[in-house]
């Protein structure tokens, strides 16, 4: 069998969503310590595309436009767009030459990406950790110790079980630059027209659509936000995807204390540039969450259904709060109740946000804020 650095073109596939695109980037970067002379190339589809393009351990990404096909659905026009750009993905994964394909996503789809590279080795998980009979299309799998790890770990493993060494910090190395700090530098600038100097917050209240299940409700942020700003003079800045303003908005006309709410930011590492900026995180198992994880901001994350170990912050301080129920966790959903959100209140959150500021303190401001 082959030392891990003798495949010299891998592919990596994660295709989405953007919280496990970050988690799979540690093993990825220490796959690059271990085979520095490796050419790493990613697939991956344009929601997450954001945070890979210009990484330092990256040779090339590959984007599946995959919302083209949910469109043409709506517009036959599109048709030939969707398939045109399929043909052109499937020529450049065949004209890769890759002699090591490995999936860290393990659906059917991702499977079949991995076949079709034409790559003689493929590796990825097994079951039940692969899914929809992906494990049939690779010639190596591995199987994790436990189906509670953490994903972060859990992506390490595999690359472990190639012969990668994971020895050494988990990094995540964003490819910030410049340009992304001073994109973001209208929404970071209107917190210093907020009155005292307590600790810059972030809150992101929203999620993806199809994850509304994940989110907290708009009162508990409302009562956190004013204990915040009230009980510890906290600046508070209000982050938002697309979609997402108008509950943003909503937060902020229902408070009593003045807080800024973030202009759209163009890209995820925008987004990262002003987590960065802020002493301390508040939202819920999104992928922001680990966005702000990666940019190392202690997080407070408010977990409803979803698993708290698998999916817990990963490389920075952190607390969680949620409030386990005999059904939690779980991925229903179509829940009617969400009760396990709702049960929360948001003195438990702001006494975790105490705790944690407590612990972890001020950043230095002159090294992150823009001139």
């Amino acid at each position: 069998m082959n030392s891990v650095c003798d495949y010299k073109n891998v592919l990596i596939i994660r295709l989405g969503a953007i919280g496990d695109v970050l988690r799979t980037l540690p093993a990825v970067n220490a796959w690059r310590r271990h085979c520095p002379e490796a050419r790493f190339t990613w697939l991956v589809e344009p929601a997450a595309a954001s945070v890979l393009e210009g990484h330092v351990a990256l040779d090339r990404v590959l984007i599946f436009e995959r919302g083209l096909f949910s469109g043409f659905l709506r517009s036959p026009k599109q048709l030939w767009r969707a398939l045109a750009s399929l043909f052109g993905l499937l020529r450049d994964l065949r004209s890769g030459n890759f002699d090591l394909v490995v999936d860290f996503h393990s659906i059917l789809k991702s499977a079949l990406f991995a076949r079709f590279s034409g790559a003689p080795e493929r590796a990825g998980f097994t079951r039940p950790d692969a899914k929809e009979g992906s494990h049939l299309f690779y010639t190596r799998h591995f199987r994790p110790a436990n189906s509670d790890l953490n994903r972060v770990e859990r992506a390490l493993g595999l690359v472990d079980f190639l012969g990668v060494s994971v020895a050494g910090p988990v990094t995540y190395q964003l490819p910030l630059t410049g340009v992304h700090i001073q994109r973001a530098k209208a929404s970071l600038l209107s917190l210093e027209k907020l009155q005292g100097d307590g600790p810059i917050i972030a809150l992101h209240p929203g999620s993806s659509p199809k994850t509304s299940y994940k989110r907290w409700h708009q009162n508990g942020y409302v009562g956190l936000i004013n204990a915040l700003v009230e009980k510890i003079g906290a600046r508070v800045i209000l982050t938002w995807g697309p979609g997402e303003r108008e509950t943003v908005e909503l937060i902020a006309g229902n408070l009593r204390v003045p807080v800024v709410v973030a202009k759209k930011t163009s890209s995820l590492l925008e987004l990262a540039a002003i987590f960065a900026a802020c002493d301390l995180y508040v939202g819920g198992d999104t992928g922001p969450m680990h966005l702000a994880v990666a940019m190392d901001t202690p997080v407070v994350a408010i977990f409803g259904p979803t698993h708290p170990q698998v999916n817990a912050p990963y490389g920075a301080p952190y607390r969680i709060v949620r409030h386990p129920l005999h059904c939690s966790p779980c991925r229903k959903r179509s829940c009617k109740s969400h009760l396990c959100l709702e049960a929360i209140g948001w003195r438990q959150v702001f006494s975790e946000v105490e705790n944690l500021l407590a612990e972890t303190g001020k950043k230095d401001r002159k090294s992150l804020m823009p001139e």
